[in-house]
C-alpha cells in the first residue's frame, strides 16, 4: 500500500511490486501478487464498502484509483 499512496499515479506491474516489497527477481506468474492486492482490497472494504481504491489495468498492473473531482 506504501507503493500506491508515494506513487500514485504509476501503474505497477506484478513484476516490480514483487521486486521492489520482497527485492528479489521476479521469476514468473504466480499467485503471490494476486493475493496481496486482494488481501489489500478486502481489508480496505471493511473499512469503506463504497470505494474500491486499488484499480486493475488489465494487461499492465496496478494502481490507486484516482479520486472522482467534483
Amino acid at each position: 500500500m506504501e507503493l500506491f499512496l508515494k506513487y500514485q499515479d504509476k501503474i505497477f506491474t506484478k513484476a516490480s511490486l514483487y521486486e521492489s516489497i520482497w527485492e528479489e527477481e521476479y521469476i514468473g506468474d504466480d499467485n503471490t501478487i494476486k493475493t496481496h492486492i486482494s488481501n489489500l482490497r478486502t481489508k480496505i472494504k471493511s473499512r469503506n464498502t463504497g470505494t474500491e481504491y486499488i484499480e486493475t489495468v488489465w494487461g499492465l498492473g496496478y494502481r490507486l484509483r484516482k479520486a472522482n473531482k467534483q
